[in-house]
């Protein structure tokens, strides 16, 4: 059989393609056109949680309400030490709860999210980030703890945010790093005003995750 010289052979690719059907044209384009990475799965929030007595997980209860009120986003609660590989690089965000020991981080938890990177070495960069935690005292140290988590996030290149207000009579609106509840002597468990702020945080970083998931 004559083959035809290049040139040729492009001319009969032309007139080849421009005698198919367009619709059957239309349907090898889409074909060559690679799935987006992504798509069509619902966001997963993760919260991860180390709680000793119960006001911890507590919180991440109510973190866990606020995700679902996002529409088509899948809320995912596990304890700190049973979170694998998989759980975090499945995640599309990942909200951290914590005590408050001795105005820091409890050896637990911080062992826990340190394997993540360096053990584990997951790859954090661009996942949604928020933190929570709770503590015995007013000024006990659970506000570092909120930063600290925060700043093992940016350090992962996570993007971090914290729950939104609103002041109704002014229509002023702010954010805040993180969570908290106060659960010592002086205003013992979780009430629901900190419940609120739980779930606050839940629905910010649920939003942000699908607005970021790849579609």
């Amino acid at each position: 059989m004559k083959r035809l010289c290049p040139s040729k052979q492009i001319v009969a690719l032309v007139l080849l393609t421009l005698a198919l059907p367009v619709s059957l044209v239309a349907t090898f384009a889409a074909e060559s056109v690679p799935p987006k990475i992504g798509a069509g799965a619902s966001p997963r929030i993760l919260i991860a949680y180390y709680s000793l007595t119960g006001n911890t997980e507590q919180m991440a209860g109510g973190v866990a309400e606020g995700i679902r009120r996002v529409p088509g986003v899948t809320a995912i609660v596990k304890k700190v030490d049973e979170v694998t590989k998989q759980d975090l690089e499945a995640a599309d965000g990942i909200i951290l709860g914590s005590p408050t020991y001795y105005a820091n981080i409890p050896g637990k938890m911080k062992v826990a999210i340190d394997d993540w990177s360096w053990k584990m070495k997951v790859d954090f960069t661009d996942k949604v980030g928020g933190a929570f935690s709770t503590g015995g005292g007013q000024v006990g140290g659970k506000e570092h703890v909120v930063t600290s988590l925060l700043l093992f996030m940016l350090s992962n290149r996570m993007v971090v945010a914290g729950p939104l207000y609103q002041n109704e009579q002014t229509g002023s609106v702010w954010g805040e790093p993180g969570s908290s509840a106060m659960t010592g002597p002086l205003d013992p468990g979780v009430s629901e005003q900190e419940l609120d702020s739980a779930r606050r945080l839940g629905e910010r970083i649920a939003g942000l995750g699908k607005k970021l998931k790849v579609r």
